[in-house]
């Protein structure tokens, strides 16, 4: 049975994997959130006042004349039975608005990352959103088994709302082909996380240089993008400038790893890196490329990774140096990634969100 589905939220890769899982026989448009919207908007155009009345439509649902106008014609023009809605909390009050004006609508929500705060206040102010969003949502996307069970222990979880575990992932047509390029010589690791520093978009949790030193110091290549911050003339820091996704997917499968970790002790809280499968990760298997995670944490990275054959866990830098020093043993985990990363094409889970969404709209 055909949908009418409509996406909302940012033009960011997410978009592309759920257009790649739905795009047959479902009938699919992509929206821009309030937020994107009014980014959208030429400078001049936008007033303070319209950027306060953004901020307070957060909290109560989205009351931009401008955007509501728009959005509401989109989704009649298209005949949506379904909205999903992703990226944080940032389409929350826009969900509310849709809920206000088109009640025949069906609303899902799909959590990639949350909370988004690393805060106690900006927990406790996301929760208190995301309940009320609840009361007139359909169904959640959760990204594992970590976040639905964080959502039913914290009563984030609607009682009559249905819940569907669907691993992010990135369309097939990201993912490399040919063979695997040869590996490095030397042992290393490719992180893919923010090195920008003065970046006002970067947090406390974003500040690796610690670990970092000590991965070098260690004896382990550190391939990275480059930085102010972090060009300190180490010898074994490899430096390389920003990449299209595509390109770094390539190139991340010549590493012996990929680094996941944050600062998490920069943090008040740290659900969200607990929770969250970030980017990064999705990056990774897709590109066929054993992961390096720290041992302590990460519950919700590693239930992603179930089944993945090259996860290197480790204590420390000097732990994760001896495990990379089997070149034997490396060389087995990259080519067994390599082979697996057809599991994580979106396109492999188009029948369960497909699924879903027709049962959605039969009840």
């Amino acid at each position: 049975m055909s949908l009418g589905v409509t996406l909302l939220g940012p033009d960011i890769d997410h978009r592309r994997s759920l257009e790649s899982m739905l795009g047959q026989p479902h009938k699919v448009q992509w929206l821009p959130d309030s937020n994107s919207h009014l980014a959208s908007r030429p400078a001049d155009e936008v007033t303070r006042l319209d950027r306060l009345a953004h901020r307070a439509g957060r909290l109560i649902g989205t009351f931009d004349a401008l955007y509501l106008r728009d959005t509401t014609e989109a989704l009649a023009r298209q005949c949506t039975d379904v909205v999903i809605a992703y990226w944080g909390t940032e389409p929350l009050a826009d969900l509310l608005a849709i809920r206000r004006r088109m009640p025949h609508v069906k609303l899902v929500l799909m959590v990639l990352c949350y909370p988004v705060s690393l805060t106690r206040a900006g927990v406790a102010r996301q929760d208190w959103m995301m309940r009320r969003i609840m009361r007139v949502l359909d169904g959640v996307i959760f990204p594992n088994e970590a976040m639905r069970d964080h959502f039913r222990a914290a009563g984030l979880l609607g009682a009559r709302v249905d819940a569907l575990i669907l691993p992010p992932c990135w369309t097939g047509s990201f993912q490399s082909t040919g063979d695997q390029p040869p590996g490095l010589t030397q042992p290393n690791v490719i992180f893919t996380g923010r090195t920008d520093l003065s970046s006002a978009t970067v947090h406390a949790a974003d500040d690796l240089r610690v670990l970092m030193r000590a991965l070098l110091d260690a004896g382990i290549e550190l391939h990275h993008v480059r930085s102010r911050e972090t060009d300190d003339g180490h010898p074994l820091r490899r430096p390389f400038q920003p990449m299209r996704q595509a390109e770094l997917i390539r190139t991340m499968a010549r590493h012996d790893a990929s680094l996941i970790a944050y600062n998490t002790t920069a943090c008040e809280r740290d659900d969200r890196f607990r929770l969250t499968v970030p980017d990064r990760l999705i990056s990774t298997v897709a590109a066929g490329v054993p992961v390096a995670v720290p041992q302590d944490g990460y519950e919700g990275a590693k239930q992603y990774l179930q089944g993945h054959p090259g996860v290197l866990c480790f204590r420390d830098a000097a732990h994760l140096r001896q495990m990379l020093d089997d070149r034997v043993r490396v060389a087995e985990l990259r080519a067994q990634a390599w082979a697996e990363r057809g599991l994580y094409a979106a396109e492999r889970h188009a029948p369960r969100l497909q699924g879903f969404l027709s049962a959605l709209r039969s009840s």
